[in-house]
């Protein structure tokens, strides 16, 4: 795997996600289109998008790293004893 796409601070770019679509690809694959905003003002007019074809196992495998990275910020947010359901 690559590292994360950085300037030339050193920082890690960040593209803020503001939509998404997907749609089946010949009852194989599952295209995704991501939609992200490349500057402020991309959060108003809808942004850039960019797309994506996966095969049904990876999707399953996005979703699960997804919400395991995603419980992790939740609970981290909780107050202690209290459970995410």
């Amino acid at each position: 795997m690559t590292e994360f796409e950085k300037d030339s601070e050193g920082n890690v770019i960040l593209k803020p996600v503001i939509g998404w679509k997907t749609a089946p690809v010949a009852e194989v694959a599952v295209l995704l289109q991501m939609q992200y905003a490349d500057t402020p003002a991309d959060i108003e007019t809808g942004g850039k998008s960019v797309q994506f074809v996966l095969k049904p196992q990876a999707c399953l495998d996005l979703a699960a790293t997804l919400t395991r990275q995603a419980k992790r910020l939740l609970e981290d947010r909780l107050p202690p004893g209290e459970s995410p359901n």
